[in-house]
């Protein structure tokens, strides 16, 4: 452990070096009965003050969890001597909370994030529970034990050199309906395709060809008509899904904020087309600009919610565009959902353009307008009105060019946002037919 001063032996020091020096200057001896015992008092703590001599490691139980959940810190402890009164101090970060601590099975106690104890010589484990309230990625490297010496002069400390991530994800809305894209892969999954072929889902009857399989024939039907009949299936394909991530700008009103809603909509989203198969994607456009091209599996799906975790809203005035994005980042053939509050320009002109270069897209608009203030007179009821205006018009605007765009406020579930975004979707299917 190292040994520091405290400032209680500065103060010692300085009062105790002023006053014999004033006695000595002016020749008033009674300054010397006042300094000379705190002099006498650092020089003795000097030779019985003693750094104890402690070893320490320490662990997470885990990397990843989910809010609401516990994440143990396990600290191994070797002393050569009892250390009374030591205080492990760890720098909590916001949106978790330090819930008790155990040393050796023991309850020790926990006051203003600080643990008190007495460490026990040879070898014990002290044990910290911390909650996960918020998602978000958390690094605690600020942990430290510490000790005062017996006459308050001398501190000890010691630091754990290894810093202890922690990711915490939120947890995912149950999603009954999911989006359909336009086009599919040629990959098995549990999305239908429109296409004819090998498969489960019933398509149509026709004809029997000399060349089918006739494995294919429907003998029920072939036994009522006078031709042979076969039955045709939609094969079961999956699709390419990129969630794109507004990091530009967004509404709050205290611990509420439209950043928190995407968030959890995206962990959501990623959970769902992961079960069904999916290829999925993560773009968050802002600055810098960061993705992750499409892929499978439980490994991808956690390195998206990684990066998603990472994000975080940057104010900048710059944007290069999508022409830093990479190709296989955005394939030609995906599903392309935003989510956004389409509060700033440069994020409504990108989507503008990804739906030219011909991408499926749909938009998950979050609804900023709760967290703005009342109007309190006519002329911020007149610029309210003219911003909804505006912002009707950026809506019927990318209705026009075919993209879906459903409005979710934070007090509706996000299901019912997918739901308006999908029968959208499936009224403009019939109208082209």
């Amino acid at each position: 452990m190292t040994n520091s001063r405290t400032a209680r032996q500065r103060l010692f020091l300085i009062v105790g070096s002023l006053a014999v020096t004033a006695a000595l200057g002016i020749g008033r001896p009674e300054l010397v009965a006042i300094g000379a015992p705190l002099l006498l008092l650092v020089g003795v703590a000097q030779i019985i003050d003693v750094s104890p001599s402690l070893e320490a490691s320490g662990r997470l139980d885990r990397q990843r969890a989910l809010e609401g959940e516990y994440v143990l810190l396990e600290i191994g402890l070797n002393a050569n001597q009892p250390i009374h009164d030591a205080e492990v101090v760890m720098g909590v970060p916001s949106g978790m909370e330090l819930d008790e601590a155990r040393l050796d099975g023991e309850v020790v106690k926990v006051d203003n994030g600080i643990v008190l104890t007495t460490i026990p010589s040879g070898e014990s484990a002290l044990v910290i529970s911390m909650r996960c309230d918020h998602w978000g990625t958390y690094l605690l490297n600020e942990v430290a034990i510490r000790q005062r010496s017996v006459t308050g002069l001398h501190a000890y400390a010691l630091r754990l050199d290894q810093p202890f991530a922690l990711k915490v994800f939120p947890h995912s809305a149950e999603l009954r309906r999911l989006l359909e894209p336009i086009e599919t892969r040629l990959g098995f999954g549990d999305l239908v395709s429109r296409s004819r072929g090998a498969g489960f889902e019933y398509a149509d009857l026709r004809p029997y060809v000399p060349g089918d399989d006739p494995r294919i024939i429907n003998w029920r039907v072939t036994a009522r008509a006078a031709d042979t009949w076969v039955t045709e299936r939609h094969p079961e394909r999956n699709a390419d899904v990129v969630f794109m991530l507004d990091t530009f700008a967004e509404a709050r009103r205290g611990v509420d904020q439209t950043f928190d809603m995407a968030v959890r909509a995206v962990a959501s989203l990623v959970e769902a087309h992961g079960r069904r198969l999916d290829r999925v994607g993560l773009l968050t456009f802002g600055e810098p600009v960061r993705w992750l091209q499409p892929g499978m599996g439980d490994r991808h799906r956690y390195r998206v919610l990684d990066l998603l975790m990472e994000s975080h809203l940057v104010g900048q005035q710059y944007w290069r565009g999508l022409d830093v994005i990479p190709a296989r980042s955005l394939p030609t053939s995906s599903l392309v959902i935003a989510l956004s509050p389409l509060l700033d320009e440069r994020t409504v002109h990108a989507l503008a353009d990804i739906r030219a270069r011909g991408y499926d897209l749909a938009i998950v608009e979050l609804e900023p307008t709760e967290y703005l203030p009342q109007p309190r007179d006519e002329s911020e009821r007149v610029a309210r009105r003219v911003w909804t205006l505006e912002r009707e018009h950026i809506r019927s605007r990318f209705e026009q060019q075919g993209v879906a765009v459903a409005s979710w406020k934070a007090e509706d579930p996000f299901p019912v946002a997918i739901l308006r975004a999908d029968l959208f979707r499936r009224r403009l299917l019939r109208a082209r037919v």
